[in-house]
């Protein structure tokens, strides 16, 4: 929340206890974000790309994830992350 800028190779990483469908609103956030939505098998879901900042409209896929990536608006047009993919967390 707040942030007016996010470096080119960061996110945020939210980790649920349990596969949910899981909403976000941008309503404090200053800048379009990617949401990538992954599952408990570590697959990409769904995106959710250049969400609008500084609205409360839900942003979701509508099917369960255990975890969510924000990312910069376009991250993921830009480096072809889509639905199916597989993703590796490191250093966490």
């Amino acid at each position: 929340m707040w942030r007016r800028e996010l470096s080119a190779d960061q996110g945020m990483l939210f980790v649920f206890k349990e596969s949910s469908e899981h909403a976000f609103w941008m309503k404090n956030t200053l800048i379009p974000l990617d949401m990538i939505f992954i599952g408990e098998d570590l697959r990409v879901l769904g995106v959710v790309a250049n969400a609008l900042p500084l609205t409360t409209e839900a942003r979701t896929i509508g099917v369960p994830s255990r975890y969510v990536l924000e990312v910069n608006g376009g991250y993921c047009a830009d480096h072809g992350v889509a639905a199916g993919d597989l993703v590796r967390f490191e250093g966490l």
